[in-house]
């Protein structure tokens, strides 16, 4: 007779699981994801907009921003006019450069009169994140009712414990989508927690006072922001006024009285209640900016005061292009699987945008196409569709599986006609005014824009990207832009002025692939993918043959 012996190694990781899956045996989300305090936060809410008269007076029991360069700001009276001029239809203004989002973000949140709605896929637990939650802290002082929506996926223990002080002030509430069970040990969720955790939030809008909102690509983050000293995401949102507001504002509102919205206090309890403070317990702000000229604060700092996005909104200088705008979103059912897939967002962009006929232009970070959007692509190209395509270069994607996902379609689109460039991880944004963020474009970059263009007039901006699981598992928002000179600007920024900044996948007359570029003002061409050594390959094939392309 044979005896088994187990390894002790892995006689305590059996243990260890086992042990595991036998207390997650008793994790369960609490029954009461929305506790009494916030619902009549969200009543002052509804209150604040009922009637003319209870604006007046939130505006005047408001105190002026600590920060304010101009006095007596009234966000909602420096857009009003401007609303009341195009009733029917939203004015948008490109934000390009991680200064300017920043910026924006921070001096609106200081104009604020009366509330601020924020959700997003990822607030990061660094100094823009921390900044701005201080921001936002200022402002519920004033007397400003803030609301933040996060996903779950990429916070940690320490973020929850600065979130529970955050919500701790009576004019703030935080909750959190599709939460994970496990706070602190969170591998454990993946034990216990699947299929349900890998379907996410990944929208991302910030609205004040239900008069502007910004939405876009950008997470809320060092890096999203152009001031990371090692990676870089090169981003796009846009700023909007008008009927669109409305519109995101109660796509805001759905997701905020979800079910599977649930209020930190409901998942989290205080571990040093020693020191509850908000602003003590913000460790990423205190640096000392005078020894150190280009830290991230200074960086921060510098670009609020090179801003002038508040004097802009009062004097009607922000240059808004009016035009008529269609707002997207998926349902927060699609999180739970409740709700017909025919609803999602890109549904909802096939009837409204329709077949190309004369050109498309797509600018998405993770490009996976999968065979059948080859196919589409490839028939559409042969009708004589132009078609171009930017997204990250293998250098300069943070997420490998998704270059995997996307390279062994190369070959089939280019030889259909269609025009593939690839950003480089050295690119870096032009034209900074401030001198300290340019200094720090040296770091990685990588593309995490997703807009697109369909022929001479509709432009979509958002958080979709072009791939299955922006279409089937996350949920995302975004709006289609009907503009004929913003269409042509995405068309015409795909061209050879790129190459410095990225390349072009072209085939050679043996049927290769080939990247061109231009490095020192001139055109270099390579005859392997750059910056791939062989173990890339290898694993970029092995990934390419596993059928993961429903999760990317």
């Amino acid at each position: 007779m044979s005896t088994l012996t187990l390894n002790p190694r892995k006689l305590s990781l059996t243990l260890a699981i086992g042990l595991s899956l036998g207390m997650t045996g008793c994790q369960i989300l609490p029954k009461q994801p929305h506790l009494p305090e916030s619902q009549a936060l969200s009543a002052r809410v509804n209150a604040l907009y009922n009637s003319e008269s209870t604006q007046s007076e939130n505006s005047q029991k408001t105190g002026q921003s600590k920060k304010s360069k101009i006095n007596n700001i009234d966000l909602v009276a420096a857009i009003s006019e401007q609303n009341d001029i195009h009733p029917d239809l939203s004015g948008y203004h490109p934000i390009v450069t991680g200064a300017n989002a920043f910026a924006s973000r921070s001096i609106l949140t200081d104009m604020a009169t009366r509330n601020i709605d924020a959700q997003y896929y990822i607030w990061h637990d660094d100094q823009a994140g921390q900044l701005l939650l201080k921001d936002l802290w200022e402002a519920a002082e004033r007397g400003i009712i803030v609301r933040l929506l996060l996903d779950d996926f990429n916070n940690n223990a320490k973020f929850d414990q600065h979130l529970l002080r955050f919500a701790s002030h009576p004019n703030i509430a935080v909750r959190i989508i599709n939460p994970l069970m496990h706070r602190r040990f969170q591998t454990l969720n993946y034990l216990t927690g699947l299929p349900r955790i890998n379907r996410r939030m990944h929208n991302k809008s910030m609205t004040f006072d239900k008069q502007i909102t910004i939405i876009g690509g950008r997470n809320i983050g060092n890096e999203y922001l152009s001031n990371d000293k090692n990676s870089q995401f090169a981003d796009l949102d846009v700023l909007l006024i008008g009927k669109v507001v409305a519109d995101i504002d109660n796509s805001f509102a759905s997701y905020w009285s979800s079910p599977l919205s649930f209020d930190i206090e409901t998942l989290v309890t205080l571990e040093n209640e020693e020191n509850p403070d908000f602003l003590e317990a913000l460790d990423k702000l205190g640096q000392d900016e005078k020894n150190n000229d280009n830290s991230s604060l200074t960086v921060y700092k510098a670009a609020v005061e090179d801003s002038t996005i508040d004097s802009d909104l009062v004097h009607k200088r922000v240059p808004f292009r009016w035009t008529d705008m269609q707002f997207l979103s998926d349902d927060v059912g699609k999180l739970t699987k409740t709700v017909p897939s025919d609803t999602n967002l890109v549904h909802q962009l096939r009837t409204l945008l329709g077949s190309p006929s004369k050109k498309l232009t797509i600018i998405s970070s993770y490009f996976v196409p999968t065979k059948d959007g080859v196919n589409t692509l490839v028939a559409l190209a042969e009708s004589g569709i132009d078609i171009k395509i930017l997204t990250n270069s293998f250098d300069a994607t943070d997420v490998t599986a998704v270059h995997s996902g996307y390279s062994q379609w190369r070959p089939y689109l280019l030889r259909a006609g269609v025009k593939i460039y690839e950003l480089k991880s050295t690119a870096s944004e032009e034209k900074r005014e401030n001198k300290l963020w340019k200094a720090r474009s040296q770091s990685s970059t990588s593309l995490h824009a997703k807009a697109f263009a369909v022929d001479d007039y509709q432009v979509f901006i958002g958080s979709y990207n072009v791939d299955p699981r922006s279409a089937n598992i996350n949920t995302e928002m975004g709006v289609i832009i009907n503009d004929d000179e913003l269409a042509g600007q995405l068309h015409n920024a795909l061209s050879d002025d790129l190459l410095t900044q990225a390349y072009e996948v072209k085939l050679s007359d043996n049927g290769k692939l080939q990247w061109h570029t231009v490095e020192d003002n001139k055109k270099v061409v390579y005859d392997s993918e750059p910056r791939v050594d062989m173990s890339d390959h290898v694993w970029l094939t092995i990934m390419s043959w596993l059928p993961i392309d429903w999760l990317l």
